[in-house]
């Protein structure tokens, strides 16, 4: 079986679908598919692996390089049994024209709405996804909009993270039949090697650790966080607010600690390798995601595995990771007075900490990485 990953990421590109195509690509190879893959990127090589990476570079205009990405999965294409596209539109719409014209079965994935983050990005305003499936926008999130539903309409299969994302491509007008669940999954991680002490002195902060980890975007809830802090802190004055992530929104959660006089309790950290994320989750004694989207939140799945009790807001694919008062709370997105109580009752109760840990190694079970393979190739080879 010859097998064609079409995606827009690929390491040293970030992110969890670089990431997840990489360790996909590299655990068909193990099992004896045949693997290539085609990306956009910023360099000509990176890596050494043992199936060949197609990279169109980003330099190009955008139509431009639209169009040798199409012409390169033409190319590699002829001759595969299934092309797998990560995105409905960079790569989605170029496989599907490919997949049309040598008459190929294409699965596609989704892991969100890029006609909705292309929106908040650029204005920098945030409807909630459910609210934005409702609404009109500008011509070019329109035009977005009907790419990626004119996708998912003429592919044989999609892929989704988690059962509420199925449900908003339901609502493109795509028949749930063709829509399976295939939840995302851990790998064995490192970060059990050193204690919290150890991870504490590694990255270099002291006190009780109030982790969060994402992209410095307006739907992650960052300033919230910020902006309860003050009161967090007269009900544990040792608490330590760290924020691991970059992004657009970096200067205004810079003004914002500034303005409230937090420097030396809130810490920006900044883009961190994947490699040393286990060491900030060792040192965290909470985890929160005050987040207003999330397809299923790879950051919660570690934080569960390496033992963080978790809060995390009742939007999205959430609450099918944390139920509600059994391996951690939900909260309402932005509701400070919801995320303070919540914190400050989890900090207080030893007891209710080690529930939440104990109940979310059972939870695990299901978002193992051969559960996500096995599932993969199942839907691949139909």
């Amino acid at each position: 079986m010859k097998i064609i990953l079409a995606t827009g990421i690929f390491p040293p590109d970030i992110g969890g679908p670089a990431t997840y195509c990489e360790k996909l690509a590299e655990e068909f190879q193990r099992r004896g598919i045949e693997i290539e893959i085609i990306c956009y990127s910023d360099v000509k090589k990176y890596g050494d692996y043992e199936f060949p990476v197609i990279r169109v570079s980003r330099r190009y205009p955008k139509l431009m390089r639209h169009f040798l990405y199409f012409l390169g999965l033409f190319r590699m294409s002829k001759d595969t049994d299934v092309i797998y596209t990560q995105n409905p539109t960079s790569a989605g719409f170029p496989a599907l024209l490919v997949a049309n014209i040598l008459g190929k079965k294409l699965i596609l994935k989704v892991v969100g709405d890029a006609a909705w983050e292309s929106y908040a990005n650029k204005t920098q305003k945030f409807d909630s996804l459910e609210v934005f499936q409702k609404k009109k926008y500008d011509f070019f999130s329109e035009s977005l909009r009907k790419i990626q539903k004119f996708v998912a309409k003429n592919t044989d299969k999609i892929i989704t993270p988690s059962q509420y994302l199925k449900n908003i491509i339901c609502g493109w007008g795509v028949p749930k039949e063709k829509i399976e669940v295939v939840y995302n999954a851990l790998e064995k991680s490192s970060g059990f090697s050193i204690s919290k002490k150890e991870a504490k002195e590694k990255i270099g902060i002291e006190g009780d650790i109030i982790l969060s980890i994402g992209r410095l975007a307006p739907w992650k809830g960052f300033d919230i966080l910020i902006d309860v802090f003050p009161d967090l802190s007269r009900g544990n004055p040792d608490f330590k607010l760290v924020i691991v992530g970059e992004g657009e929104e970096r200067k205004n959660l810079e003004l914002k600690i500034k303005s409230l006089k937090l420097e030396n309790n809130v810490k920006l950290i900044g883009r961190v390798g994947h490699q040393d994320i286990p060491s900030y989750f060792r040192a965290a004694d909470v985890f929160v995601l005050n987040s207003g989207y999330e397809g299923l939140p790879h950051v919660v799945l570690e934080a569960m595995q390496l033992g963080v009790p978790v809060i995390a807001s009742n939007r999205g694919g959430n609450p099918e990771l944390i139920k509600n008062g059994f391996n951690g709370f939900l909260v309402e997105y932005n509701n400070k007075e919801q995320i303070k109580n919540k914190l400050l009752k989890l900090w207080q109760n030893k007891a209710l900490q080690e529930k939440f840990v104990n109940n979310s190694k059972e939870k695990l079970k299901k978002f193992s990485w051969e559960n996500l393979i096995e599932k993969t190739l199942k839907i691949l080879k139909e």
